[in-house]
């Protein structure tokens, strides 16, 4: 099995072109620096999770820095959402920019990855693994998971794989809360999802890893939990050779 690994929510850069559209007490959301610090601009701890994947499964590593609320890269194009209430009023000029310098390029990069591992191992499938992580709570409600993996159930490489990640996961780390397609669905909109439809092939594997960012951080500045994060990124990465057969 090739793999490719990518990651849409790497950081939250903001060019300076875009800068005024977060200045202090813009839209109400107050100091608009504390949103793109949380979990709304980026997902803290998904960079940190990914990079030492790549080398380990000798995958190449797809990421963008751009901030989620400059422009969704892990949204189809008609989705509400691609632009956040931030980039509201954007004039075509600057809705081309935004695509052009950082939507497109990533999602062409993932693309044009995936079907050169496919062209390079005819006969050997493709995970794409995007890797992410979730607020441990949202709108008031507890998220009851470590881990979270996205799939699409009708697929069945891909329900194969996830179970067997699952089963490994759990062998390694029992008191690890694993759920399949929490907290979202692998079918819901999104770079996967795309990919999906324009490749056409049950070799491919696209793959979604969440991780709860309570393993990450507590939210504020000082609060890293650097010992619960280096142990859950070791148990991710060496459960997942292991559902490859590496």
């Amino acid at each position: 099995m090739s793999v490719v690994v990518s990651c849409e929510h790497a950081g939250n850069f903001v060019a300076p072109e875009f800068f005024d559209r977060f200045s202090e007490n813009s839209v109400d959301y107050g100091s608009c620096s504390e949103i793109l610090c949380s979990h709304r601009g980026w997902d803290p701890g998904a960079i940190d999770l990914a990079r030492p994947l790549a080398p380990a499964l000798d995958a190449p590593l797809i990421v963008t820095v751009v901030s989620r609320l400059v422009v969704e890269v892990n949204r189809s194009l008609g989705h509400p959402r691609l632009f956040s209430e931030f980039m509201q009023g954007l004039s075509d000029a600057e809705r081309e920019l935004a695509l052009s310098r950082y939507y497109y390029p990533h999602r062409g990069a993932v693309e044009a990855a995936v079907r050169d591992a496919l062209t390079k191992n005819p006969r050997r499938d493709v995970l794409h693994l995007s890797v992410h992580t979730f607020t441990p709570v949202l709108d008031g409600e507890l998220r009851t998971a470590d881990i979270g993996l996205l799939y699409d159930p009708a697929r069945q490489r891909e329900r194969a794989f996830c179970e067997r990640w699952q089963t490994e996961i759990k062998s390694l780390a029992p008191d690890l809360r694993v759920r399949r397609n929490y907290p979202y669905l692998g079918t819901s909109d999104g770079l996967v999802t795309d990919l999906r439809h324009t490749l056409t092939t049950e070799r491919y594997i696209g793959v979604e890893l969440e991780v709860n960012q309570k393993h990450y951080w507590d939210g504020t500045i000082e609060g890293l939990q650097s010992e619960s994060w280096e142990r859950m990124s070791g148990v991710v990465k060496e459960s997942l050779k292991r559902a490859i057969g590496l």
